[in-house]
């Protein structure tokens, strides 16, 4: 049985039993398959996905996201993987021991457990469907919405406001580039910095498009390229470098990592934050 209860009046002081599924995940690093509990999956993902430090009703939303978008990957029929490039980052027990220590494993480890194991088989949909559970690391104040980004607009995937980051080491951040380095990285060949010139920007005030001269770049090829933080970004340059100031830190779709600590720091939990960043959706049981 299914037990179907909308997020705002889900009782955790009432744990209902779920199906254990198992997941093959592929470990690109050492190139095998494991066979893991999603439960104790999820675990690996939440430690390397979020910061173990941060607030536990924090980690709560991250692990339902995490769920959520492990199993819309299996329901899509793709491969699970450790590999954080195209998959949510996953990683092993001992990799965490050498990573925190033995001492601190023991607390972070428990923390994330707890975090994962309260909210066991909880999963975001909309509609009565699984839905794409996007997440980053910091949005500079608001989230962008899917389409700007990925071409889809999905209702649940919005442009939100996202207060509470201004702790994030990621709020706002510069890096410079002299005039080839960046002519090199974008494949130009421009002989002056002041050509560059903002086109359009989204409502979350995120470059969408910009010109160099003659060259025209979308804000997410000219981040890719350039390996900066975020398309949320303001330039200034002269005849010798180019400096630019990021907003945030990922593609900005979704929930807001620092944004969901700082909310878990003000007071509000994990149903209110997921409630927040995905708007219109409903927590149930898988």
């Amino acid at each position: 049985m299914i037990i179907i209860i909308p997020a705002l009046i889900i009782n955790l002081s009432n744990r209902f039993s779920v199906q254990s599924i198992e997941v093959e995940v592929y470990d690109n690093v050492n190139d095998q398959i494991l066979l893991l509990e999603l439960e104790e999956y999820l675990k690996g993902v939440v430690a390397a996905e979020m910061p173990a430090n941060f607030e536990f009703e924090a980690l709560k939303a991250q692990a339902v996201a995490a769920r959520t978008y492990a199993l819309k990957n299996l329901e899509e029929g793709q491969q699970l993987t450790t590999d954080s490039t195209i998959d949510q980052a996953w990683v092993s027990k001992a990799e965490l021991i050498d990573r925190w220590g033995s001492l601190n494993y023991l607390l972070y480890w428990a923390k994330i457990s707890a975090a994962v194991e309260e909210t066991e088989g909880l999963i975001i949909k909309y509609q009565g469907e699984l839905i794409t559970a996007a997440y980053h690391s910091t949005s500079g104040d608001y989230t962008e919405a899917a389409v700007n980004v990925w071409g889809s607009n999905l209702p649940y995937l919005q442009s939100v406001a996202s207060e509470y980051e201004e702790e994030s080491p990621y709020y706002q951040y510069q890096q410079f580039f002299s005039i080839e380095e960046f002519n090199r990285k974008l494949g130009i060949n421009s002989n002056f910095a002041q050509q560059i010139e903002i086109l359009e920007r989204s409502a979350s005030g995120r470059v969408l498009k910009l010109k160099i001269g003659d060259h025209l770049f979308s804000g997410r090829e000219f981040r890719e390229q350039l390996g900066i933080r975020s398309t949320n970004f303001f330039i200034e340059q002269d005849d010798e470098q180019v400096r630019i100031i990021t907003s945030g830190y990922g593609h900005g779709v979704g929930m807001s990592q620092y944004g969901a600590d700082g909310m878990a720091a003000n007071g509000y939990d994990f149903r209110e934050i997921l409630e927040h960043y995905y708007p219109d959706t409903e927590l149930r049981y898988y």
